[in-house]
């Protein structure tokens, strides 16, 4: 994050340095908000839910959005379905045994489903694990 210090100065009045470097290093990781709320407002720490909430949404901000990370899984996944249908439809393309081509056929067919219930949602920005 570019303005972290500017973040930081801008709340060090309000709340307790280690908590900003708390909330910092929460939201750098991908920390859901709602965790990193309940942390912060906890018995513990005693930090006002307004200066919180308002603190989390310019270091999401800052840091690229709040859901930033939440779409590395489907692409993944997206990834190993299509590596794993490429490589059957070589498998069918090469291979001489009826048999084993209408197996293949059909587990190609179940990977290209898996493929797009997780390829369309993630484009959209809707994956979630």
């Amino acid at each position: 994050m570019k303005n972290f210090n500017s973040i930081k100065e801008k709340y060090i009045l309000e709340i307790p340095e280690k908590h900003i470097d708390y909330a910092f290093n929460a939201v750098k990781s991908g920390t859901k908000r709602e965790i990193i709320i309940k942390n912060l407002t906890s018995d513990v720490r005693k930090v006002n839910y307004k200066s919180a909430n308002s603190m989390l949404d310019e270091m999401f901000s800052d840091n690229g959005g709040e859901f930033k990370y939440e779409n590395r899984g489907g692409y993944l996944y997206s990834t190993f379905y299509l590596i794993v249908i490429i490589t059957l439809l070589l498998i069918i393309a090469f291979s001489n045994d009826t048999s084993l081509v209408i197996k293949l056929s059909f587990a190609t067919i179940a990977f290209l489903v898996l493929f797009l219930r997780t390829f369309i949602p993630t484009l959209k920005g809707k994956f979630r694990e």
